[in-house]
């Protein structure tokens, strides 16, 4: 039998909040997250409203965390960042405008020649290595541009 509205409701609340004491969610990944506990969808969707309309759920804020997250913690190139927020549900227009604004072809490069450092600390084999570290460079996200200036910086310091 269906819990009464209201209770439902509670509940939801309680689970956003719990959610978003760990970290900032987008409203797609509360939704999904809500979605799979088998709450009414009008009840998940009313709640998100009230919670985004009082500020408590905002995709700008979330996706700004996941961005600045990222450059800190696990560097990834803007092309994998725009993946991972577009699968939480983040808008096109407002992933292309924080990027833009929060990862700068200086802080790009820095994060790959970072990315690259490390990764050649763990090859053995001498083999194709340019060709390796471009593979991996384009893995994580970043432009054929900047895999190739690292590419240069590196050749130039005998690294490859």
């Amino acid at each position: 039998m269906k819990m009464k509205n209201k209770e439902e409701q509670s509940e939801i609340r309680n689970k956003v909040f719990k959610y978003l004491a760990r970290r900032e969610h987008s409203r797609y990944e509360l939704y999904k997250k809500l979605n799979r506990k088998d709450y009414d969808r009008n009840n998940i969707n009313q709640i998100l409203d009230e919670l985004e309309g009082k500020d408590y759920i905002n995709d700008e804020r979330f996706a700004r965390s996941w961005i600045k997250s990222r450059l800190r913690l696990k560097p990834r190139g803007p092309r994998l960042i725009k993946k991972e927020l577009a699968q939480k549900g983040v808008s096109k227009s407002l992933q292309d405008r924080l990027i833009f604004e929060l990862v700068t072809e200086e802080k790009e490069l820095e994060m790959a020649e970072k990315l690259s450092r490390k990764w050649l600390k763990k090859k053995r084999d001498n083999e194709n290595l340019d060709k390796k570290l471009y593979r991996y460079l384009s893995n994580k996200g970043f432009s054929g541009n900047i895999s190739m200036t690292i590419l240069d910086n590196f050749r130039e310091k005998n690294l490859l």
